[in-house]
């Protein structure tokens, strides 16, 4: 089982800045402040706001160091194996499902939201936590914008409170094959594709005229970007759909974000997991709008029946059963 701790390794760097900007931007106005005679009232006005800034950015920038360093302390303290976390004593948590999504607002000077919610479906105490085999799925842009949604586990207990796992299983394999065929009067591609285990593979023929080539990307619905697999006239491709082993990932419920998570699992645009995703062939002409054409295929979490019987009595065990 791979472990991968979300870390805020700017934090330390972030609080050092802050603190040297303040100390440089207040020192000429203390400095200032007896000789300000009529306008000593503005001048504390003044000194009092800066103040009140640089306060709420050194907050929140230890906030997230807090946070993160928590992740980190549970991390050291905590024993992972193939099948399970081992906690350092027992523990209240919650077991559920937890979704998020990220994205930007603003012009220039943009901002980026995280929306988060835990969807709780058992409290336990215990001082293990067997690894969750249930369906995820990710779909998360380069520059963080999308969501994850995945199996999650939420610690209840201090001194780790906020600790959350997130579960995502290496299980499944994908399903159909198919072809999508996209043309213009000009120009014709064909792309066929085939689930081989947990790759999504396939090869595009094509005859371009106007177009410059081909490109075969990967989506989803409810996520408006593309993760491009591959481009040219005629070529091989394929792309995993899930991750090579079973991976749990550490970090703390109020910073996580599909940003954070996306970095951490290599970078770049994300999409894997299971469910429905849509495979899209594109003619990219030069000066004119793409031409698109694609086609569904589905992600499917598959267990051996050994496996089922052990879900089963963990079920039992924690009263998941009816």
């Amino acid at each position: 089982m791979k472990v991968v701790v979300l870390r805020d390794r700017g934090s330390t760097l972030a609080v050092v800045f802050i603190l040297i900007f303040m100390a440089a931007f207040m020192a000429p106005l203390i400095y200032m402040f007896p000789s300000a005679a009529g306008g000593t009232l503005f001048l504390v006005f003044f000194i009092a706001f800066a103040l009140l800034i640089f306060g709420g950015g050194l907050y929140g920038v230890i906030r997230v160091r807090s946070a993160s360093k928590k992740a980190e302390a549970f991390f050291s303290a905590a024993e992972f194996s193939d099948s399970a976390v081992y906690l350092p004593g027992e523990m209240d948590f919650e077991v559920g499902v937890l979704e998020m999504r990220g994205w930007w607002s603003g012009g220039k000077n943009r901002t980026y939201h995280v929306s988060r919610k835990f969807t709780a479906e058992r409290m336990s105490r215990d001082s293990r936590i067997p690894f969750i085999d249930g369906e995820f799925k990710a779909a998360v842009y380069s520059d963080g914008t999308g969501f994850i949604r995945a199996p999650a586990v939420r610690v209840l207990s201090e001194p780790y409170r906020d600790v959350v796992l997130i579960f995502m299983t290496s299980k499944g394999r994908v399903e159909g094959e198919g072809t999508v065929t996209v043309s213009t009067q000009e120009d014709s591609a064909q792309v066929s594709f085939r689930g081989d285990g947990k790759l999504i593979r396939g090869s595009v023929y094509s005859t371009l005229t106007k177009a410059r080539r081909v490109k075969v990307a990967l989506t989803t619905e409810g996520f408006s970007f593309e993760k491009i697999l591959g481009a040219g006239t005629s070529f091989e491709f394929s792309a995993p759909m899930l991750p090579e082993e079973s991976t749990v990932v550490v970090g703390n419920y109020k910073t996580v974000s599909p940003r954070s998570l996306a970095g951490r699992l290599g970078g770049g645009t994300l999409v894997m997991g299971h469910g429905e995703f849509t495979l899209r062939a594109i003619l990219d002409i030069r000066l004119r709008p793409d031409v698109k054409a694609e086609e569904p295929f589905i992600v499917e979490l598959e267990m051996e029946e050994a496996e089922k019987s052990e879900e089963n009595e963990f079920e039992e065990e924690w009263g998941f059963r009816d």
